[in-house]
């Protein structure tokens, strides 16, 4: 096949809707990327600021709440951000993905699973409106968090060991580890974060429960739990290295509207989880402002945010 024969019938895999999908919900999702790595304390007032007040100081940091509700959204803003560059470069031509290929689209799903899984993690742990289950699960998720981190300071003692580094330090960090991890367990009550897949099924019904205003033309009355089960599946396929997805899409143009579908789960959670945060960053009385974030998320955190203001 001559070169321009292969253009064209890229050209034709890449047709709208599927296309033309992919590219908006890759903008949409590059939107975040300021607020990924713009860190802001709760102001005095805020549900997130009486949240962390006299809670749980003893692990380290002064907003307990805030940092281990916040992180995993940045996160998820970052890898949707980097989606849009793959994205822009693929449909700009600057790294054109290769004729009639069936797995090149395999790290935006890959980037779009872990954004869901991110997002989700947010609005399990900010999503209830009584203060004592935030704190509960706040420090359930600062437990778990706590736990790796000795687990990590176990293995990397054991690299130092074997690379003939100083290691004698590792005794006292342990100890002060575990001493927050029992401080955190404390707190949390004993309860135990969802795992992975559980936690991402949460968060979509709580969506389902609670759908942003500002992304109704997204959600459309869909069963938005259902459909996340199936393209949260099939985007973990990619991510472990299993080709059976690839089995049930017959033919390419499916697979970019697999590409559509997951861009819009992902953004559509990470919205969520933003709104949720911004939400409980507001004071009562004033209105919400930030410039890091694009206006229309204005209407969904102007809704959830009287929710936390007496809880």
């Amino acid at each position: 096949m001559s070169t321009p024969e292969m253009e064209a019938a890229f050209a034709a895999l890449l047709k709208p809707p599927a296309r033309t999908r992919i590219v908006e919900r890759a903008a949409r999702a590059a939107e975040f990327r300021q607020w990924a790595v713009t860190l802001t304390t709760p102001p005095q007032g805020s549900s997130l600021q009486l949240d962390d007040e006299g809670f749980l100081q003893e692990i380290g940091t002064a907003y307990p709440v805030a940092r281990y509700a916040r992180f995993p959204t940045s996160a998820a803003s970052e890898h949707l951000a980097a989606a849009e560059v793959l994205v822009s470069d693929w449909f700009n031509g600057a790294v054109p993905p290769p004729a009639m290929s069936r797995s090149w689209p395999s790290s935006v799903l890959v980037m779009c699973r872990s954004a869901m899984e991110s997002a989700a993690r947010t609005i399990w742990l900010l999503g209830d409106s009584d203060r004592e289950v935030r704190r509960q699960r706040c420090a359930a998720e600062a437990r778990s968090e706590l736990g790796e981190m000795l687990k990590w300071a176990g293995q990397d003692r054991d690299a130092g060991t074997a690379m003939g580094r100083d290691v004698g330090t590792f005794e006292a960090s342990a100890t002060k580890l575990k001493a927050a991890i029992a401080k955190a367990k404390e707190a949390s009550g004993g309860l135990e974060i969802p795992r992975y897949t559980a936690m991402t099924v949460a968060g979509a019904e709580w969506i389902d429960a609670n759908p942003p205003r500002h992304a109704r033309e997204l959600l459309d009355e869909k069963p938005f739990g259902l459909l996340m089960k199936a393209w949260y599946s099939a985007g973990s396929s990619f991510a472990h290295g299993y080709s059976w997805a690839l089995n049930v899409i017959d033919t390419e143009e499916e697979l970019y509207g697999l590409v559509a579908d997951l861009l819009m789960t992902a953004v559509l959670m990470t919205e969520a989880a933003i709104s949720l945060f911004e939400a409980q960053m507001l004071v009562p009385g004033e209105q919400w402002q930030n410039d890091q974030l694009p206006a229309r998320l204005r209407p969904t955190i102007t809704e959830w945010a009287p929710r936390f203001w007496d809880a």
